[in-house]
């Protein structure tokens, strides 16, 4: 059961207004931690799985990452090679390549995880309708950060914005009725 705090971030998350484009979603272009430049166009042909998160999230990104580790679990492997779960880290200053690699291959070799610099992520979770925001915590921070899941189809086009708690189930329905 999320805790009190998990609840008003994302009931906060949710209410403020978002900067997006009319239409949300689009190509975008961000970079692997090892510096590879890659866009939601060059996926073209799968079904991604599109998440904002960091790695010092405590419970809700580790929550999504297990759940891509189910959902890809269950389908065939013909299908599987179809679809593509993006962890996209909206902490830049921590999430250093030497955190995000061990990071997200705990969670399996076919999550992506993409970043940029503040201004690149900002722009891309504008255009997703989606937010973050650094928090300080004493001499720390945290990151509020929307907590749905963006289903985009083989064509790169936003098809459903999947909310944080979906039984996983339900969104390999949502996935696979995307599949050839």
């Amino acid at each position: 059961m999320p805790s009190l705090r998990i609840l008003l971030i994302w009931l906060t998350m949710s209410l403020a207004a978002p900067t997006m484009a009319a239409t949300p979603g689009g190509d975008f272009t961000l970079h692997t931690p090892q510096g590879k430049v890659v866009s939601l166009a060059s996926m073209k042909g799968r079904v991604v799985l599109l998440y904002f998160g960091f790695t010092y999230c405590p419970e809700m990104c580790p929550t999504e990452l297990l759940q891509f580790q189910r959902l890809l679990s269950l389908l065939p492997a013909d299908k599987r090679a179809l679809v593509q779960p993006i962890f996209v880290s909206v902490d830049p200053k921590r999430d250093t390549p030497d955190v995000l690699v061990p990071y997200i291959s705990h969670f399996g070799k076919e999550i992506l995880a993409l970043t940029g610099s503040e201004q690149e992520l900002r722009k891309v979770v504008d255009q997703y309708g989606a937010q973050f925001r650094y928090v300080a915590t004493g001499s720390s921070y945290t990151v509020d950060h929307t907590v749905n899941t963006y289903l985009i189809d083989s064509t790169g086009k936003l098809v459903q914005i999947i909310p944080y708690g979906t039984p996983t189930n339900e969104m390999l329905k949502l996935v696979s009725r995307l599949l050839p």
